[in-house]
This record gives structure tokens, sequence and C-alpha cells, in this order.
């Protein structure tokens, strides 16, 4: 009998044992996901911080100078010092055309945005000159309205549309829509397309009278960039920070 009993007490303490074994696991479990939750509050917070601080050296090197940094580094030393990164290491986007900060680098380097820049005035001064668009974007190093063949920072050729003008970077599609528009006439007809030549209704002189009319609204959006850029990272952050906190479950 008595070695009955201490089966039984042996099973029992068993089961408790098991009890405590597992409500422990569950516990620690609980904890990690809390704190996996913690940290990533701490590197959002981390990254929103250095974005802002950094759209504000920008929109600052702006202000005084009238024109936007063709890098972040142009920032270093009087602007700020040192260049933040991301939480995770990463490097920050810019886009020195526009002056805008974002929150990776995965698109079009700087460098990309103003080759872009220029290659638009290189379509636009052809299509001025020859009446269409230029048959392929190299050749627009091969007639002179490019110093070499445009290509990424990487190296990558653009896509390109010789029926309409319209050429993309081919690391982020959605650039297309951050460009100048094709060239329309006052009838809102193309400027140049297919290749043709183009008609009457467009000449060189509302070419070019087109052409400093979108040059100035340029210059404007990129100003107006410059005034809402701490706006749009701040609701940026304010929109990382509640995901964060829904993780969190309050």
């Amino acid at each position: 009998m008595r070695f009955i009993m201490i089966a039984l007490l042996s099973l029992g303490l068993s089961g408790c044992l098991a009890d405590v074994l597992m409500t422990t696991a569950i516990q620690g479990e609980m904890q990690a996901k809390q704190a996996g939750a913690a940290q990533n509050v701490l590197n959002h917070v981390k990254d929103d911080t250095a974005e802002i601080s950094l759209q504000r050296a920008v929109d600052a090197y702006n202000g005084e100078k009238g024109y936007y940094p063709e890098s972040l580094d142009e920032l270093v030393p009087s602007f700020i010092d040192p260049i933040p990164q991301r939480a995770d290491g990463g490097n920050f986007g810019y886009n020195p055309i526009t002056g805008r900060i974002s929150d990776d680098d995965s698109g079009p380097t700087a460098a990309d945005y103003l080759l872009m820049d220029d290659i638009t005035a290189a379509i636009n001064a052809y299509g001025t000159a020859a009446g269409y668009y230029p048959p392929t974007l190299d050749a627009l190093a091969e007639t002179g309205y490019l110093p070499q063949p445009p290509r990424t920072e990487g190296g990558l050729e653009f896509a390109y549309n010789n029926q309409n003008g319209v050429f993309t970077h081919p690391l982020d599609g959605h650039v297309a829509a951050a460009r100048p528009a094709p060239q329309r006439n006052r009838g809102g007809g193309a400027a140049v397309g297919g290749g043709g030549p183009m008609g009457e209704a467009m000449t060189s002189i509302a070419i070019q009278e087109q052409l400093n009319s979108n040059s100035n609204a340029g210059a404007s959006r990129a100003r107006g960039a410059g005034a809402v850029g701490i706006g749009r990272a701040t609701r940026s952050t304010n929109a990382r920070q509640e995901k964060a906190l829904e993780e969190l479950g309050f």
C-alpha cells in the first residue's frame, strides 16, 4: 500500500511540474513577443527621428542656398553631422530634384534622379530640334544631347518608349509619374509622337514656351516639396508609431 501511495504522489507531482513548466514556457514566449514589439517601436522612433532630422537639414540647405543638395554628403558638416542611418543599418533614400527624403534607398539613387532630369531635358531638346522623339535613349548621346549613353548608377538601362518619350527607372516603375509629362500644345495634343514630324500646331517656339512653363511649375513644386517635407515625414511617423502600438496591444 505504501508503494502505491508513493507512486500516486509521484504522478501528482509530475503533473504539477509539467503545468509549471508549460506556464513558464508560455510566459517566456509572451515576454519575448513583447520585447520584440517594444524593439520594433524603438526602431520606428529612431528611424522617424532620423528621417525628420535629415528632412530638416535638406530644407535648411535649400532655404539658405536656394536649391537642394545634389547628395546628402553636401549637408555635412554645416547642416547635419553625421548623416544618420536607419535602425537596421541601411541608408535613407533621397531625391535631389524634389528634396524629399524617403525611408529606404531601394529605388533610384540621388545620382539617378539627377540623370533622369538631364534625360528629360535632352528628350525635349531633341524633340524641339528634330520634330519627333529620339528612337533610343542612346541616340541622345550619339547626337550630342547627353555626354554618354544614359545608365543608372548601377549600370542598368532605363526603359524607354519612343512613341511618347516616356522613360522609367528599372528599379522603380512609379518614378515615371514623378517625371515631367510629355509636352503638349495648347489644344491638348501631343507635342511629338510616333517618330513622325510635328504638326503646325506645335512649332519650336510653342514647345519652348511650354518647356519654360513646365520649368517654372517644376521649380514651384520643388519649393513646395521642401515646405511640406517635414509634415509628410511627421505623418509617416505617426502612422508607423500607431501600427507599432497596435502590435503591443494598446
